[in-house]
């Protein structure tokens, strides 16, 4: 069988940063679509730019340090990427779905807005930063417990609530969205107004770049 390879500027997360956990949500049916996005692999892996990747190294390790820890009331915590790096077919997937007439996942996933809206209000874009590989999808977990930072929302919730600054929800979720933007600002990595768990590296290598290589298993 011929093995897959991987571009040079990219790597694997799951080898570069182990401590990281990797759920791609777009790998199978439990997302916003309800099936695999195209260009995913059900074995797929997160891969990112190796800048990306690197960053994210050093921001693990300020998350073990006590008095993070203490502050996020966690024993182990590290992060769980939901999306990482996304194929351009990917993006034109997600275009083609919110124009068509398949409302399944709309009562999890967005009973307050057309699917149609999603692009106009930043929720998707047809040419994703994702696509340039120095985007994630994430939030923190305690990789003891598996309890995740509260955050209000599921991700990819499309609605005026998953948004980051949103004073519409209990104190405790505005100051946990707070502080994970405070901490991927500290690392170089800036958020949109939109989402509270997307977050792109500033000193990404391939600012204008979108690339189109499938997410499929490039560990073997």
């Amino acid at each position: 069988m011929k093995k897959n390879i991987l571009p040079d500027e990219f790597v694997v997360l799951a080898k570069k940063v182990p401590q990281l956990i990797i759920d791609l949500k777009y790998c199978g049916d439990d997302n916003l679509i309800g099936r695999p996005l195209e260009g995913y692999a059900s074995n797929g892996s997160a891969v990112l730019t190796i800048e990306a990747a690197e960053s994210l190294q050093k921001m693990l390790a300020y998350l073990k340090q006590p008095a993070v820890k203490s502050t996020l009331k966690m024993t182990d915590p590290t992060l769980v990427i939901w999306d990482a790096y996304r194929p351009q077919m990917g993006c034109e997937d997600f275009w083609q779905w919110s124009q068509s007439s398949c409302e399944k996942t709309k009562k999890d996933y967005y009973p307050n807005i057309d699917k149609k809206d999603f692009f106009k209000l930043g929720y998707i874009a047809r040419k994703s930063s994702h696509s340039r590989g120095s985007t994630i999808d994430l939030n923190i977990v305690d990789t003891v417990d598996g309890r995740a930072l509260e955050m209000g929302t599921r991700f990819d919730f499309m609605d005026p609530l998953s948004h980051p600054d949103n004073r519409d929800v209990a104190p405790l979720i505005y100051q946990n969205r707070q502080f994970l933007k405070k901490f991927m600002n500290d690392f170089n990595w800036l958020g949109i107004d939109q989402e509270w768990w997307h977050f792109t590296f500033t000193l990404e290598p391939f600012p204008e770049t979108y690339f189109n290589f499938p997410v499929v298993n490039y560990e073997e």
